[in-house]
């Protein structure tokens, strides 16, 4: 009478909407971040220093580590991949934050 429930967990009906505001996020940063950049309007050594590195390091990082949930998940579990994704995103939440502040 048919296969196997699968996936055996929600873990990847969570993973597809947890990827819905991360990608949405990393697109949105992408493109303001962007054009900060491109405008100068990082006036500082900081705010220009910490915008390259939300933009050319966190932000690929946030997408990666969404992208690779499966090889996460069979290394640290499904709670350790959680939080591994909610510190990345943590970390790059506030240096959009800081970066928005120091540049208005």
């Amino acid at each position: 009478m048919g296969g196997p429930n699968w996936p055996p967990s929600r873990f990847w009906q969570f993973w597809a909407l947890a990827g819905m505001l991360v990608l949405t996020a990393a697109f949105w940063w992408g493109v303001e971040g962007y054009a900060y950049l491109s405008g100068g309007y990082a006036r500082g050594q900081i705010a220009d220093g910490l915008l390259r590195f939300s933009l050319l390091v966190l932000t690929p990082a946030l997408v990666l580590a969404w992208l690779a949930a499966a090889w996460l998940r069979r290394r640290v579990g499904e709670g350790g991949y959680w939080q591994f994704l909610g510190i990345v995103a943590m970390m790059w939440a506030g240096a959009v934050l800081v970066t928005r502040m120091l540049i208005a």
